[in-house]
């Protein structure tokens, strides 16, 4: 289901960012495209975002992008080439930033997050339509995790930023602006990092 969902009087439109450019040292291949019950670590990202409230997906690519891309050719979603992703992650936040347009908000997701899904990020754009908060992210435990929800009015910050940083010193200079959802199936926001972490997503499907 795709949408805008009521923020008061007026409609909140929330686009869902799919980060998959990183070249993945710690696998030693691209991860995103390692398959898990059938399908791919970021088709499974990105059918979460596609299965959500979120207006539009956008995926960013970067290492090895052609295959990525190729990957995502059957889903209805905007592809976006970071070429300064070996740089660090802020390039690939603002591509998508850039990619996004106007919104009220953007949901950044990790594309090797493979049990991430539609209910989580709706409960996310329902939250920040609830209560405004320039932040929204899940609770795993007493530890935030991802994904983040972060609103329009930061996108400016997001832009300014260098090297290999996400959103993190972001949100800690607005902590608060914070709202966090707890999670109560703390599996949803694994991810999937190295080969042992591989093995035991495949062995524990």
């Amino acid at each position: 289901m795709t949408g805008a969902i009521a923020h008061g009087s007026a409609p909140v439109s929330v686009a869902a960012i799919v980060l998959a450019a990183g070249c993945a040292t710690r696998m030693g291949s691209q991860k995103v495209l390692l398959e898990l019950e059938g399908r791919s670590l970021v088709q499974r990202v990105v059918d979460a975002a596609l299965g959500s409230q979120a207006t539009r997906t956008i995926v960013v690519v970067g290492y090895e992008a052609g295959p990525v891309t190729d990957d995502l050719a059957d889903r209805p979603v905007t592809v976006v080439v970071n070429p300064g992703y070996a740089t660090g992650m802020s390039t690939s936040l603002q591509a998508g930033v850039r990619a996004a347009g106007v919104c009220d908000a953007a949901i950044f997701l990790l594309g090797d997050q493979p049990y991430v899904t539609s209910t989580l990020l709706d409960q996310l754009i329902e939250r920040f339509a609830e209560t405004g908060k320039a932040v929204v992210r899940p609770l795993a435990g007493a530890r935030p995790a991802n994904p983040v929800l972060l609103s329009a009015a930061l996108f400016s910050e997001i832009l300014e930023q260098r090297g290999d940083v996400g959103g993190r010193e972001i949100v800690e200079r607005h902590p608060f602006e914070v709202s966090l959802v707890p999670l109560a199936d703390l599996g949803v926001v694994v991810d999937i990092d190295s080969p042992a972490d591989y093995e035991a997503a495949r062995e524990g499907t």
